[in-house]
């Protein structure tokens, strides 16, 4: 049997930390970073988790898993990010059926602050999603913030520390 493919679309702390506990799983990791990348690798994937924010890499990488039928399609990011991300699919043609099948933000809600800890949620979804766990409980599922100890409105990741892009 061939090792599960993860196709790691954007890099950072996050991306690194996915790739290591994919190894570590006995799975086949690649981490693409632009849209040649994404679109030469998208087809040989089980599963894909978007962490980029640029848009002119995200939207496509998600259409084009979409179109595929992955069964496990995650994105990482704000509930600002989430709705950018589906309003832009919405506007190239994806069905809102399809749109609402993404995982986003991705991840069990386990509380994970740090870059590992998102990372281990993200695979924990992955894995209940491939083997039909009912009663994980998604980080999308969840009202309110997804930080629980983040201040509303926040900039900041809690846990790593970087300045993220201003609210609009």
């Amino acid at each position: 049997m061939r090792p599960h493919q993860i196709l790691i679309v954007g890099s950072g702390d996050v991306a690194a930390a996915l790739e290591s506990i994919s190894v570590t799983l006995g799975w086949d990791p690649a981490v693409v970073t632009t849209h040649d990348e994404t679109t030469s690798r998208l087809p040989e994937a089980e599963s894909v988790v978007v962490l980029s924010h640029d848009e002119k890499v995200d939207g496509p990488a998600l259409a084009g898993a979409l179109t595929l039928g992955m069964p496990y399609i995650g994105a990482m990011g704000s509930r600002r990010t989430q709705a950018r991300r589906r309003s832009w699919l919405l506007a190239n043609g994806v069905s809102e059926e399809l749109a609402d099948s993404i995982r986003g933000p991705a991840g069990l809600d386990i509380a994970a602050d740090t870059p590992a800890e998102i990372a281990v949620a993200i695979v924990a979804e992955i894995i209940a999603c491939r083997r039909g766990a009912v009663g994980a409980d998604a980080l999308s599922a969840r009202p309110g913030p997804i930080h629980l100890h983040a201040t509303p409105g926040s900039t900041e990741c809690p846990g790593d520390g970087r300045p993220r892009r201003k609210p609009q």
